[in-house]
């Protein structure tokens, strides 16, 4: 029942030709940026603040369902525990077209440090965004999931270029939230010497926390479908 409710979810996700036109758009716009710009940094801002957020947008779409929907999948598939874990699994083969892709072409440019950050980054925010789809359907988890997408990558943006234009750098509990909201971006500056914390440290904290958003999503999701709101 798991294999065929993922095989499901993920043919839904994958069967659209907006899909495909989507994916080839965000990969032509990386491709584009590192291959024209000498620095990386056009690179990275495409990557950190455009691509990866829309993306895991696209992707995650099929899962903003109503309660009713959900109601209606627990009752086919029988199981409190397929639906969340079918969902969850179907999201991350969904990230594989995206993530082997954008990380070939930064391996193939020579920029095989940002192959970790783009994993860590790519896993945080879609762990996210599968966690918000617990609290409900329709609008209000569109706008909590186009909220963390954007607006969290593009805080730390604004820390890192105020301080930055101040002369300071960023350390500690700060440096390590903003490396969280953006991986990619954080090692870009990381390597100017703005950003001080350690750059694996961050990976391994930002893996860390995609794990826990994703064990709570299961647990929040089987006690609310036993349990569905309405």
């Amino acid at each position: 029942m798991l294999k065929y409710s993922t095989e499901m979810y993920l043919k839904e996700i994958l069967a659209s030709s907006t899909y495909w036109l989507v994916l080839a758009l965000l990969l032509g716009t990386e491709y584009f940026a590192i291959t024209q710009y000498k620095e990386d940094l056009a690179f990275v801002e495409v990557l950190q603040f455009i691509a990866i957020p829309v993306y895991i947008f696209l992707v995650a779409v099929p899962f903003f369902t109503e309660d009713r929907v959900l109601t209606f999948e627990l009752v086919m598939f029988r199981d409190w525990l397929t639906v969340p874990l079918a969902r969850m699994l179907s999201l991350l083969i969904a990230l594989l077209p995206f993530l082997l892709t954008t990380i070939g072409i930064a391996w193939g440019m020579n920029e095989q440090p940002f192959a970790l950050p783009i994993l860590a980054s790519t896993l945080f925010y879609a762990s996210l965004v599968l966690l918000i789809t617990v609290f409900g359907g329709g609008g209000k988890v569109y706008i909590l999931s186009m909220g963390a997408l954007f607006m969290l990558p593009f805080s730390s943006l604004v820390l890192i270029q105020n301080q930055a234009s101040m002369g300071n750098t960023v350390g500690g509990l700060i440096g390590y939230l903003t490396y969280i909201m953006s991986p990619v971006y954080g090692l870009h500056v990381h390597n100017s010497g703005v950003l001080t914390i350690s750059a694996s440290a961050g990976n391994d904290v930002t893996f860390l926390l995609s794990a826990v958003w994703m064990i709570l999503y299961l647990l929040i999701s089987q006690v609310r479908n036993v349990k569905p709101s309405g």
